[in-house]
């Protein structure tokens, strides 16, 4: 558009200038000086002192060439007989008196009308018509108006009271158009192309986003088909699919592994258990207090074998979930009687109804969930632990807070790794092997829920154990 609007001011200005020279060659071969040399962007005086004939006067207008420079410097090349042969433009910037110079000519009295008719008829860049008439003929014999359909043009009028319609013959630029159009078309096209282009990588980009997305989840592999014309794509999406699959492979050798060991460990822990038992029976008082630090220690490496079985089952889905009308309030208190011993050094507050506390859970896994809470916030409170239950339309959720020192903000998500103990808090001295909140986390998710950690009101740490009333899975296989 920049480009079309550029070459037709171009083309105005250019037959602007042509018509400029044409009047003022025929003022300037007849004789007739200018009212103000600023009327016209040629200065012709030189030919004021030459007389041409009709012939002659006919031959220069016709043969006259008018040359612009790249910077906008017109110049007047006239044929050997008018015995100049430049004449340059005394402006440069395109501005022109026009109005002023079609008075002068028409309105002058030293050139005869019919001859003033004749001479535009030779010119190339100023044409004349008829003018119908719809009014009483003109006040003046020459008038500058706009006529609609035509743009500007300049009524003469004639002492027979003729009226004619003089203009300017402005230049086309069809050709201009032409190639603008053909371009634009082009780039049209191309876009268009482009658009499709970039739609269809948009859409390769996201079958292969679901493809990765299955990956990361363990849900899927790539398919044997990837729709991606050009390859790259593809060439990624199976390297994606190799890389993933040799993980998978590790993951599993690792799985079985930790598996193998774990119910390899159940034999001979078993057997120590039994052997302490059978020595114990045996041994003096004085050795007894070693038997008893023994067995704590079998009981702690059977009860570490026990977690990790119970996280492989729930990371490998290995174990079926049965949900079932549950109460929670007695799940709650279930765990709270079994440990007591454990939690008798604290004050525990259980906010929830016995009658609002029903919910769709897997007792047994839900049992586990709470227990490892509540446990692991007596290990940390300093002298309260509170367990609040909240439901609405769309979920439920138990709050279990203590008053210890709490997680800082950037360990939080690190509880949740297995074997993972944060420096400030999660020692030998506390207990624990880093698995109890790993498994609590692959309980609520397959209870199609999720566990939060925050801030609690009493200054320690708040986990909340949410779980949706719609989402679900009966089994994890």
């Amino acid at each position: 558009m920049l480009f079309s609007s550029v070459q037709r001011n171009t083309l105005l200005a250019q037959s602007n200038v042509c018509a400029d020279a044409e009047i003022s060659l025929a003022m300037g071969l007849h004789g007739i000086p200018l009212q103000t040399p600023n009327d016209s962007q040629f200065d012709l005086s030189s030919l004021s002192d030459k007389t041409f004939s009709d012939e002659d006067i006919k031959e220069i207008i016709q043969n006259k060439k008018i040359i612009t420079s790249s910077l906008g410097i017109s110049s007047l090349v006239l044929p050997d007989l008018a015995q100049t042969a430049e004449i340059k433009s005394t402006r440069d910037d395109n501005i022109l008196p026009i109005t002023r110079l079609f008075s002068q000519f028409l309105q002058t009295p030293h050139i005869s009308e019919a001859k003033k008719l004749s001479m535009i008829d030779w010119m190339e860049c100023v044409q004349i018509s008829p003018f119908e008439q719809t009014k009483p003929p003109l006040a003046s014999n020459f008038a500058h108006v706009f006529i609609q359909g035509e743009g500007f043009a300049y009524l003469w009028q004639l002492a027979d009271k003729r009226v004619f319609q003089v203009s300017i013959v402005y230049k086309r630029y069809y050709q201009t158009a032409i190639i603008i159009t053909i371009v634009s078309i082009a780039m049209l096209i191309m876009l268009v192309f482009v658009w499709k282009e970039f739609s269809s990588l948009e859409n390769r980009r996201k079958s292969f986003e679901n493809f990765t997305r299955k990956i990361a989840q363990g849900n899927g592999r790539i398919p044997d088909e990837i729709p991606d014309g050009s390859g790259a794509l593809k060439e990624l999406a199976y390297s994606f699919d190799s890389m993933s699959s040799h993980i998978q492979r590790l993951l599993k050798v690792q799985r079985e592994m930790i598996n193998a060991i774990s119910h390899e460990l159940r034999t001979p822990i078993a057997r120590l258990r039994f052997g302490l038992e059978v020595i114990k029976d045996e041994v003096d008082q004085d050795n007894l207090m070693t038997i008893e630090a023994l067995e704590g220690d079998v009981e702690e490496l059977n009860t570490l074998v026990d977690e990790v079985l119970t996280y492989g089952k729930l990371e490998q889905g290995s174990l079926n979930l049965h949900f079932e009308d549950t109460n929670i309030r007695q799940l709650v208190d279930g765990v709270l009687q079994h440990n007591s011993l454990l939690l008798s050094h604290l004050k525990v507050e259980v906010a929830f109804s016995e009658d609002e506390s029903g919910v769709l859970a897997d007792a047994h896994h839900m049992h586990r969930a709470l227990q490892n809470l509540i446990l692991n916030a007596a290990k940390y409170a300093n002298t309260k632990v509170s367990v609040v239950f909240h439901q609405d339309a769309e979920r439920w959720q138990v709050d279990i807070e203590d008053d210890g020192s709490g997680i800082p903000l950037e360990d939080r998500d690190k509880v949740f790794i297995p074997f993972q103990r944060l420096d400030n808090s999660r020692t030998r001295a506390s207990g624990g092997y880093g698995l109890g909140l790993a498994i609590v986390q692959r309980i609520a998710f397959w209870h199609g829920g999720a566990v939060l950690v925050d801030e609690s009101e009493l200054g320690g740490a708040k986990f909340s154990f949410i779980w949706s009333r719609n989402q679900h899975k009966n089994t994890l296989s």
